[in-house]
């Protein structure tokens, strides 16, 4: 009697989206490629390495190929991904096989992390074999590869977020302009090094305090890990709620463990004196939550009036909705700004405070504009207008106040726009400085209030889902 051997490459428990995106990925010509030629060219690297003649040469081809694969050729993998699945129409396929928005993106993602992890660990013997025969700090090398194959992930994070988006050009500008403005600073850095503007012998090493067991080594490391964590869930669940259903209630886990994240980071920037940290946070996640379409289905209130009075307050800061995500980024802003009042005056809590405001800026025109507003996803028309915003008045700004800069003079009309007041600042007279903010804040805090206007309406327009979900968890209630 003969038994069935059975075989299977992946395991049970492991999802179905991840297996099925690493079996079509790994499958494809394309990483084949990747991995054939990528192990081919760092075998010659290693052998001129070697040699000693080219070592430092031999060595930067070596980073700089490793760098452009995990951070670069793969995250592209992810160009995309969900976008063609909305092409063939299979994502409500996908949906009936109980597979959530989140599951659907995180085996997307999930996929392209595992194929960088082995095309990572595939490198390391010649990372051994450059430490062997070039001396180089062994240490300082794997923290190098480390650093590049978390990079690439979040990256592959952000790839995969953007790849929600239909419009092939939008998703191509958002990639191809940061792409091209790196390779010209590489380029010219390259230049810079080949002219004699490094020693022969200088290499970059981004271990830094990290090259040592410290105390502080490990607390950075730990701290790198958990903002690179907290970044791939933000990309992800920006994703998920592109493509989540309207009745989801993925506003909640979500804004909630931006709160815990900004609560860390008001914590180190307390620890550290800097509070740079927190306010890139709060620009990230006000693209998110200013982003979200207003949500009119009844069930998902229901499930904030079903917890009480905590539920119906909460209902305010995490309800699905750009409305209440305004309400959100307010109090995040708040925080943060008596944080930087606190650590470092009033002038840092008013630059970032006036910051905000031309954010609130760029939400309040995409809600005014009818264009604008009458898309299913706001993301596309935010991203738009902060893009042109910020390029257009950082240029125009930049040749107002050259002749100011030149007469020492202060540019009090970069005042009316929040894009144009840090510049001005700058570049303002040590005794105008204190006015000048002072200026400028009243005139971006219009921005906040005209937002308010088209915030009241669209909550007014929910006002009947709430109504119904009051009547769902208590018969004969009414919207208060």
């Amino acid at each position: 009697m003969t038994q069935t051997l059975t075989l299977s490459d992946f395991p049970d428990r492991l999802s179905p989206m991840v297996v099925k995106e690493l079996r079509q990925g790994m499958r494809t010509r394309a990483f084949a490629i990747v991995m054939l030629t990528l192990h081919l060219v760092l075998v010659l690297l290693t052998l001129l390495g070697g040699g000693g003649g080219n070592s430092e040469i031999a060595h930067a081809w070596f980073d700089g190929i490793v760098t452009l694969v995990l951070c670069v050729i793969l995250p592209l993998r992810g160009f995309s991904a969900v976008a063609d699945e909305i092409r063939a129409g299979t994502l409500d396929m996908l949906a009936l096989t109980r597979l959530s928005p989140w599951r659907i993106v995180y085996g997307k993602w999930l996929s392209i992390a595992a194929q960088s992890l082995l095309i990572a660990l595939s490198i390391l013997p010649y990372v051994v074999a450059r430490y062997v025969h070039g001396g180089l700090d062994l240490f300082g090398e794997m923290l190098a590869l480390g650093g590049k194959t978390l990079a690439g992930l979040v990256l592959a994070a952000f790839i995969v977020a953007l790849s929600t988006q239909k419009n092939f050009w939008l998703r191509l500008l958002v990639v191809g302009l940061p792409m091209l403005m790196g390779g010209c600073g590489m380029m010219s850095f390259m230049m810079m090094s080949r002219m004699g503007g490094m020693s022969p012998g200088s290499r970059i090493s981004i271990s830094g305090p990290f090259s040592a067991f410290t105390a502080d080594g490990v607390a950075g490391v730990l701290l790198v890990l958990a903002y690179a964590a907290w970044a791939v869930f933000y990309f992800l669940s920006l994703a998920a709620t592109r493509i989540a259903p309207a009745a989801s209630l993925l506003s909640v886990p979500k804004r909630l463990v931006h709160l815990a994240a900004m609560g860390i980071a008001w914590a180190v920037s307390w620890s550290q004196g800097v509070d740079a940290v927190a306010a890139g946070l709060i620009g990230f996640i006000m693209l998110d939550v200013l982003t979200e379409p207003v949500n009119t289905v009844p069930s998902v209130y229901a499930a904030f009036y079903r917890r009480g009075l905590p539920g119906r307050l909460g209902m305010w800061l995490l309800a699905p909705g750009w409305v209440t995500g305004f309400l959100f980024t307010v109090l995040l802003t708040a925080g943060t700004a008596a944080l930087a009042f606190s650590m470092s005056g009033a002038e840092q809590a008013l630059l970032l405070l006036i910051s905000a405001c031309g954010t609130w800026m760029v939400a309040a025109l995409v809600q005014i504009l009818p264009r604008a507003r009458r898309g299913a996803d706001l993301f596309p028309a935010f991203l738009i207008w902060w893009l042109v915003l910020s390029v257009a008045l950082s240029w125009l700004g930049g040749l107002l106040v050259m002749r100011h800069t030149m007469t020492s003079t202060t540019p009090w009309f970069t005042c009316a726009l929040p894009q144009m007041a840090p510049l001005g600042h700058a570049i303002a007279q040590a005794a105008d400085k204190a006015a000048f903010l002072r200026m400028a804040a009243l005139a971006a805090l219009v921005w906040p209030l005209v937002l308010l206007v088209p915030a009241a309406f669209a909550w007014r327009r929910a006002r009947e889902a709430r109504r119904e979900a009051r009547q769902m968890t208590t018969p004969g209630g009414t919207e208060a």
